[in-house]
């Protein structure tokens, strides 16, 4: 049985043997974010780690998706389809292709809050989502609707799945309980 037949026999609960998936994560170095480099530090580090599956990691670079100064910025933040994503669907369909018969294949997914925290950065974010929370969460519906056009272009490639990387839920980040469920949780829920 190969790791894809390991892990697709675990989803109705039957365990096959007494293995426990298991994964490993990082980032690799700028030159392996695009094309054939990426893909092949993809399945280097797969086959090195023996990981179960293989996660794909997202490096599609914050200066492509804009940057937040203003308050007004936040309207402004561009509508993206399936070609902003060229570079990550390139790799993603390339590991699709070299290794979906050995394992399943797993994008991640960066939450719209993660964006938004990447654009504008951690003390700008705080101080417009005080300062006018509606132009934040119009910028938020914006980055749901990006992610969910790279979503739909990744199911179209055939991936297996995503593993959802989120932030904001942090004890430290909101206090108050009704700024995360006004900007977190609504998108993450959309995205997931």
């Amino acid at each position: 049985m190969n790791k894809r037949e390991l892990l697709l026999n675990l989803l109705p609960g039957e365990s096959p043997d007494s293995t426990i998936p298991a994964a490993f994560f990082l980032h690799f170095p700028p030159q392996f974010h695009r094309g054939a480099a990426a893909i092949e530090k993809h399945l280097e580090f797969f086959h090195a780690t023996d990981m179960d599956f293989v996660k794909i990691q997202y490096e599609q670079p914050v200066a492509e998706w804009g940057q937040i100064e203003t308050i007004t910025d936040w309207a402004k933040i561009p509508r993206y389809d399936a070609d902003f994503f060229a570079g990550m669907l390139l790799v993603a369909d390339g590991l699709i292709k070299t290794s979906q018969a050995e394992a399943l294949i797993l994008m991640t997914l960066y939450s719209p809050f993660m964006w938004a925290r990447r654009i504008a950065g951690d003390e700008r974010l705080s101080q417009h989502i005080h300062e006018n929370m509606a132009l934040v969460q119009k910028g938020l519906e914006t980055l749901t609707a990006n992610v969910q056009s790279f979503v739909r272009a990744c199911i179209d490639l055939g991936i297996d799945g995503f593993y959802a990387s989120t932030q904001g839920g942090e004890r430290h980040r909101f206090p108050d309980v009704r700024l995360f469920e006004a900007v977190v949780k609504p998108y993450d829920l959309i995205i997931m």
